[in-house]
Protein backbone atom coordinates (compact mmCIF):
# COMPACT_ATOMS: atom_id res chain seq x y z
CA UNK A 1 0.00 0.00 0.00
CA UNK A 2 1.24 3.37 -0.72
CA UNK A 3 2.42 5.20 2.09
CA UNK A 4 1.41 8.82 1.01
CA UNK A 5 -2.48 7.94 0.73
CA UNK A 6 -4.53 5.89 2.45
CA UNK A 7 -6.44 2.86 0.78
CA UNK A 8 -9.97 3.44 2.21
CA UNK A 9 -10.93 6.42 -0.03
CA UNK A 10 -13.05 7.02 -2.86
CA UNK A 11 -12.21 4.43 -5.99
CA UNK A 12 -11.17 1.65 -3.51
CA UNK A 13 -13.17 -1.48 -2.77
CA UNK A 14 -13.29 -3.73 0.15
CA UNK A 15 -14.51 -7.16 0.53
CA UNK A 16 -16.70 -7.99 3.62
CA UNK A 17 -17.96 -11.72 4.56
CA UNK A 18 -17.94 -14.13 1.68
CA UNK A 19 -17.76 -12.40 -1.60
CA UNK A 20 -19.46 -9.31 -1.23
CA UNK A 21 -17.30 -6.21 -2.41
CA UNK A 22 -18.36 -2.64 -1.35
CA UNK A 23 -17.50 0.41 -3.25
CA UNK A 24 -15.77 2.88 -1.14
CA UNK A 25 -17.74 6.60 -1.00
CA UNK A 26 -15.91 9.88 -0.07
CA UNK A 27 -12.58 10.34 1.75
CA UNK A 28 -13.87 11.21 5.21
CA UNK A 29 -15.15 8.74 7.49
CA UNK A 30 -16.52 7.79 10.69
CA UNK A 31 -14.03 6.65 12.98
CA UNK A 32 -13.51 2.97 13.48
CA UNK A 33 -15.03 2.18 9.71
CA UNK A 34 -16.11 3.37 6.16
CA UNK A 35 -19.03 4.60 4.62
CA UNK A 36 -19.32 1.63 1.46
CA UNK A 37 -22.11 0.23 -0.56
CA UNK A 38 -22.03 -3.06 -1.82
CA UNK A 39 -21.29 -3.20 -5.87
CA UNK A 40 -20.71 -6.72 -6.57
CA UNK A 41 -21.70 -10.33 -4.88
CA UNK A 42 -19.57 -12.73 -6.36
CA UNK A 43 -21.55 -16.26 -5.84
CA UNK A 44 -20.69 -19.99 -7.28
CA UNK A 45 -19.62 -19.36 -10.96
CA UNK A 46 -21.15 -15.77 -11.39
CA UNK A 47 -20.83 -12.57 -10.19
CA UNK A 48 -24.58 -10.22 -9.70
CA UNK A 49 -23.38 -6.14 -10.13
CA UNK A 50 -25.84 -4.25 -7.93
CA UNK A 51 -25.62 -1.16 -10.97
CA UNK A 52 -27.70 1.71 -8.60
CA UNK A 53 -27.99 2.97 -5.08
CA UNK A 54 -31.31 2.20 -4.52
CA UNK A 55 -30.58 -1.71 -5.30
CA UNK A 56 -27.31 -1.56 -2.92
CA UNK A 57 -29.44 -0.23 0.06
CA UNK A 58 -32.20 -3.05 -1.12
CA UNK A 59 -28.71 -5.81 -0.58
CA UNK A 60 -28.15 -4.18 2.44
CA UNK A 61 -31.58 -4.14 3.89
CA UNK A 62 -31.88 -7.71 3.81
CA UNK A 63 -28.63 -8.87 3.95
CA UNK A 64 -26.50 -6.31 5.84
CA UNK A 65 -28.62 -4.42 8.04
CA UNK A 66 -26.73 -3.62 10.96
CA UNK A 67 -24.39 -2.04 8.48
CA UNK A 68 -27.06 0.88 7.96
CA UNK A 69 -26.83 3.74 10.80
CA UNK A 70 -28.08 6.88 11.44
CA UNK A 71 -25.00 9.03 11.44
CA UNK A 72 -25.17 12.03 13.97
CA UNK A 73 -23.09 14.13 12.21
CA UNK A 74 -23.97 13.66 8.83
CA UNK A 75 -27.97 13.75 9.50
CA UNK A 76 -29.06 10.97 8.23
CA UNK A 77 -28.60 7.01 7.33
CA UNK A 78 -25.54 5.78 5.97
CA UNK A 79 -24.28 2.83 4.79
CA UNK A 80 -21.24 2.07 7.14
CA UNK A 81 -18.85 -0.85 7.20
CA UNK A 82 -16.63 -1.58 10.32
CA UNK A 83 -13.25 -1.92 10.39
CA UNK A 84 -13.32 -5.43 11.54
CA UNK A 85 -15.75 -6.90 9.01
CA UNK A 86 -12.58 -6.04 6.07
CA UNK A 87 -11.67 -9.39 4.86
CA UNK A 88 -10.05 -7.36 1.91
CA UNK A 89 -8.87 -3.78 0.31
CA UNK A 90 -8.69 -3.35 -3.52
CA UNK A 91 -6.49 -0.36 -3.78
CA UNK A 92 -6.06 1.15 -7.19
CA UNK A 93 -2.87 2.41 -6.93
CA UNK A 94 -1.12 -0.90 -6.00
CA UNK A 95 -4.07 -3.03 -7.65
CA UNK A 96 -2.80 -1.63 -11.06
CA UNK A 97 0.44 -3.50 -10.68
CA UNK A 98 -1.26 -6.22 -10.31
CA UNK A 99 -3.54 -6.27 -13.63
CA UNK A 100 -4.34 -9.87 -15.47
CA UNK A 101 -2.17 -8.84 -19.03
CA UNK A 102 -4.81 -8.72 -21.80
CA UNK A 103 -6.22 -5.79 -24.46
CA UNK A 104 -8.36 -4.16 -21.93
CA UNK A 105 -6.36 -3.99 -18.85
CA UNK A 106 -3.17 -2.98 -21.71
CA UNK A 107 -5.38 0.05 -22.55
CA UNK A 108 -6.34 1.30 -18.74
CA UNK A 109 -2.34 1.46 -18.37
CA UNK A 110 -1.63 3.25 -21.08
CA UNK A 111 -4.31 5.89 -20.26
CA UNK A 112 -2.72 5.79 -16.96
CA UNK A 113 0.79 6.29 -18.66
CA UNK A 114 -0.29 9.24 -20.68
CA UNK A 115 -2.33 10.89 -18.13
CA UNK A 116 1.12 10.64 -15.89
CA UNK A 117 3.61 11.90 -19.20
CA UNK A 118 1.30 15.01 -20.04
CA UNK A 119 0.12 15.92 -16.60
CA UNK A 120 3.91 15.53 -14.97
CA UNK A 121 2.57 14.00 -11.84
CA UNK A 122 3.80 11.20 -9.68
CA UNK A 123 2.65 7.77 -10.93
CA UNK A 124 1.88 6.82 -7.15
CA UNK A 125 -0.77 9.00 -6.93
CA UNK A 126 -3.03 7.72 -10.37
CA UNK A 127 -4.78 4.62 -9.86
CA UNK A 128 -7.21 1.97 -11.78
CA UNK A 129 -10.61 1.44 -10.10
CA UNK A 130 -14.11 -0.48 -10.73
CA UNK A 131 -14.14 -3.64 -12.14
CA UNK A 132 -10.98 -3.90 -13.61
CA UNK A 133 -9.28 -3.22 -10.66
CA UNK A 134 -11.37 -6.42 -9.06
CA UNK A 135 -10.46 -8.50 -11.98
CA UNK A 136 -14.47 -8.86 -12.65
CA UNK A 137 -14.35 -6.68 -16.54
CA UNK A 138 -15.44 -8.11 -19.79
CA UNK A 139 -15.18 -6.88 -23.08
CA UNK A 140 -17.78 -4.42 -22.71
CA UNK A 141 -16.31 -2.85 -19.62
CA UNK A 142 -15.66 0.52 -19.38
CA UNK A 143 -12.16 2.12 -17.71
CA UNK A 144 -12.50 3.60 -14.28
CA UNK A 145 -9.35 6.03 -13.59
CA UNK A 146 -8.68 7.71 -9.65
CA UNK A 147 -6.59 10.72 -9.07
CA UNK A 148 -5.34 11.54 -5.97
CA UNK A 149 -4.72 15.06 -4.26
CA UNK A 150 -5.75 18.61 -4.99
CA UNK A 151 -2.65 19.73 -7.10
CA UNK A 152 -2.07 16.72 -8.91
CA UNK A 153 -6.30 16.42 -9.76
CA UNK A 154 -5.96 20.08 -11.44
CA UNK A 155 -2.62 18.99 -13.35
CA UNK A 156 -4.58 16.02 -14.81
CA UNK A 157 -7.78 18.56 -15.57
CA UNK A 158 -5.69 20.54 -17.51
CA UNK A 159 -3.78 17.47 -19.20
CA UNK A 160 -6.83 16.22 -20.12
CA UNK A 161 -7.85 19.42 -22.31
CA UNK A 162 -4.94 18.73 -24.11
CA UNK A 163 -5.59 15.47 -24.88
CA UNK A 164 -9.01 16.01 -25.64
CA UNK A 165 -7.86 18.87 -28.14
CA UNK A 166 -5.14 16.54 -29.47
CA UNK A 167 -7.84 13.73 -30.15
CA UNK A 168 -6.48 11.36 -28.10
CA UNK A 169 -9.64 11.45 -26.40
CA UNK A 170 -13.06 11.86 -27.58
CA UNK A 171 -16.15 13.14 -25.92
CA UNK A 172 -18.68 10.06 -25.00
CA UNK A 173 -20.47 8.96 -28.43
CA UNK A 174 -24.41 8.47 -28.34
CA UNK A 175 -23.93 5.13 -28.35
CA UNK A 176 -21.39 4.81 -25.61
CA UNK A 177 -23.90 7.48 -23.37
CA UNK A 178 -26.91 5.09 -23.68
CA UNK A 179 -25.14 2.58 -22.19
CA UNK A 180 -23.88 4.80 -19.28
CA UNK A 181 -27.36 6.27 -18.84
CA UNK A 182 -28.38 2.41 -18.24
CA UNK A 183 -26.47 2.83 -14.96
CA UNK A 184 -28.15 5.87 -14.07
CA UNK A 185 -31.87 4.50 -13.50
CA UNK A 186 -31.95 5.78 -9.91
CA UNK A 187 -31.33 9.21 -11.15
CA UNK A 188 -34.67 10.51 -13.09
CA UNK A 189 -33.09 12.88 -15.44
CA UNK A 190 -34.01 12.77 -19.11
CA UNK A 191 -31.40 11.22 -21.13
CA UNK A 192 -31.42 14.17 -23.58
CA UNK A 193 -30.25 16.13 -20.17
CA UNK A 194 -27.85 13.79 -19.30
CA UNK A 195 -26.30 13.76 -22.98
CA UNK A 196 -25.77 17.23 -23.35
CA UNK A 197 -23.63 17.67 -19.73
CA UNK A 198 -21.79 14.35 -20.41
CA UNK A 199 -20.80 15.40 -24.23
CA UNK A 200 -19.05 18.29 -22.79
CA UNK A 201 -16.84 16.49 -19.74
CA UNK A 202 -13.36 16.03 -20.02
CA UNK A 203 -13.36 13.62 -17.02
CA UNK A 204 -15.74 11.21 -19.04
CA UNK A 205 -15.28 10.13 -22.53
CA UNK A 206 -13.67 7.79 -24.79
CA UNK A 207 -10.02 6.57 -25.11
CA UNK A 208 -8.89 3.97 -27.76
CA UNK A 209 -12.35 2.98 -28.49
CA UNK A 210 -12.98 2.56 -25.08
CA UNK A 211 -15.58 4.81 -22.42
CA UNK A 212 -13.93 5.93 -19.38
CA UNK A 213 -14.56 7.57 -16.10
CA UNK A 214 -11.96 9.51 -14.59
CA UNK A 215 -12.58 10.87 -11.01
CA UNK A 216 -10.75 13.30 -9.34
CA UNK A 217 -10.64 12.59 -5.57
CA UNK A 218 -9.14 15.39 -2.84
CA UNK A 219 -6.90 13.95 -0.44
CA UNK A 220 -8.29 13.20 3.42
CA UNK A 221 -6.39 16.38 4.85
CA UNK A 222 -7.28 18.31 1.97
CA UNK A 223 -10.91 17.96 2.17
CA UNK A 224 -13.47 20.72 2.97
CA UNK A 225 -15.72 19.21 4.67
CA UNK A 226 -13.87 16.57 7.47
CA UNK A 227 -16.17 14.31 9.18
CA UNK A 228 -17.12 15.24 12.58
CA UNK A 229 -16.61 19.09 12.09
CA UNK A 230 -19.89 19.79 11.46
CA UNK A 231 -23.40 18.22 12.19
CA UNK A 232 -26.20 18.43 9.73
CA UNK A 233 -29.81 17.80 9.49
CA UNK A 234 -32.32 17.37 6.80
CA UNK A 235 -35.00 20.25 6.98
CA UNK A 236 -36.86 19.43 3.94
CA UNK A 237 -36.10 19.09 0.02
CA UNK A 238 -36.14 21.93 -2.38
CA UNK A 239 -35.79 22.73 -6.02
CA UNK A 240 -34.01 26.09 -6.49
CA UNK A 241 -32.74 28.18 -9.62
CA UNK A 242 -29.21 29.39 -9.30
CA UNK A 243 -26.08 30.79 -10.42
CA UNK A 244 -22.61 29.31 -10.33
CA UNK A 245 -20.52 31.90 -8.05
CA UNK A 246 -17.38 29.11 -7.21
CA UNK A 247 -17.16 25.83 -9.40
CA UNK A 248 -13.28 25.72 -8.35
CA UNK A 249 -14.23 22.14 -6.18
CA UNK A 250 -16.52 21.26 -8.66
CA UNK A 251 -14.94 18.92 -10.93
CA UNK A 252 -13.89 16.32 -7.86
CA UNK A 253 -15.58 13.44 -6.70
CA UNK A 254 -17.01 14.36 -3.71
CA UNK A 255 -18.00 17.70 -5.68
CA UNK A 256 -19.13 20.81 -4.47
CA UNK A 257 -20.81 23.70 -5.89
CA UNK A 258 -20.82 27.46 -4.12
CA UNK A 259 -23.60 29.06 -5.79
CA UNK A 260 -26.62 31.85 -5.21
CA UNK A 261 -30.15 31.10 -5.51
CA UNK A 262 -32.08 33.23 -7.82
CA UNK A 263 -35.72 31.96 -7.29
CA UNK A 264 -37.40 28.68 -5.07
CA UNK A 265 -38.81 26.37 -7.84
CA UNK A 266 -40.29 24.27 -4.88
CA UNK A 267 -39.59 24.21 -1.17
CA UNK A 268 -39.86 26.43 2.25
CA UNK A 269 -38.57 30.13 1.89
CA UNK A 270 -35.54 29.56 3.72
CA UNK A 271 -34.25 27.69 0.41
CA UNK A 272 -33.05 30.61 -0.52
CA UNK A 273 -30.41 30.80 1.84
CA UNK A 274 -28.86 27.73 0.34
CA UNK A 275 -25.08 28.72 -0.69
CA UNK A 276 -23.48 25.65 -1.86
CA UNK A 277 -24.71 22.53 -3.90
CA UNK A 278 -22.86 19.22 -2.83
CA UNK A 279 -22.56 15.66 -4.08
CA UNK A 280 -20.75 12.01 -3.23
CA UNK A 281 -21.43 10.72 -6.58
CA UNK A 282 -19.10 11.10 -9.68
CA UNK A 283 -22.03 11.52 -12.18
CA UNK A 284 -22.77 15.54 -10.89
CA UNK A 285 -19.04 16.22 -10.53
CA UNK A 286 -18.38 18.53 -14.01
CA UNK A 287 -21.69 19.34 -14.24
CA UNK A 288 -21.81 22.96 -14.36
CA UNK A 289 -19.25 25.87 -14.66
CA UNK A 290 -18.63 29.06 -12.87
CA UNK A 291 -20.79 31.97 -13.81
CA UNK A 292 -23.55 29.45 -14.89
CA UNK A 293 -27.38 29.61 -14.34
CA UNK A 294 -28.81 25.94 -13.49
CA UNK A 295 -31.68 23.73 -11.32
CA UNK A 296 -30.90 21.76 -8.40
CA UNK A 297 -33.45 19.26 -6.96
CA UNK A 298 -32.23 17.52 -3.38
CA UNK A 299 -32.20 17.47 0.13
CA UNK A 300 -31.98 20.82 2.05
CA UNK A 301 -29.09 20.25 5.00
CA UNK A 302 -28.89 22.50 7.56
CA UNK A 303 -25.23 22.77 9.64
CA UNK A 304 -24.77 23.62 13.41
CA UNK A 305 -23.31 26.36 12.43
CA UNK A 306 -26.34 27.82 10.65
CA UNK A 307 -25.15 27.10 6.30
CA UNK A 308 -27.34 25.83 4.14
CA UNK A 309 -26.85 22.75 1.68
CA UNK A 310 -28.11 21.03 -0.64
CA UNK A 311 -27.42 17.84 -0.70
CA UNK A 312 -28.05 15.45 -3.84
CA UNK A 313 -27.64 12.11 -5.25
CA UNK A 314 -29.08 9.47 -2.66
CA UNK A 315 -32.77 10.25 -4.16
CA UNK A 316 -33.84 9.28 -7.79
CA UNK A 317 -35.39 12.84 -7.79
CA UNK A 318 -32.23 14.80 -6.97
CA UNK A 319 -31.20 16.82 -10.09
CA UNK A 320 -28.24 18.89 -11.47
CA UNK A 321 -28.31 20.92 -14.59
CA UNK A 322 -27.54 24.05 -16.77
CA UNK A 323 -30.84 26.05 -17.02
CA UNK A 324 -31.52 25.64 -21.17
CA UNK A 325 -34.24 27.98 -20.99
Amino acid sequence: MNSKRTALIEGSYVEVGVGVIFAVKGVSHPPKGVIAVPKYIKTEGSVVKLNSFNSSVYFLRRHFREFLIHDEYLGQEIPFVPLEEVKRVYDPIDGKNYLRKDAISSIALKMVELIVENSGIESDFVGISGSILLGLYNEFSDIDIVVYGIKNCLKVYDALKLMRENNITEHLSEGFLKKILESRSDTLMEPIVWMMHEKRKLTNGVFMGRPYTLKLTPLPEEFWDKYGERRFKEIGRAIIRFQVSDASKSIFTPCRYEIKVISIINGPEISSKVSSIVSFRSRFAEQLREGEVGIASGRLELSNDERLRLFIGNDPHDLLMVDSS
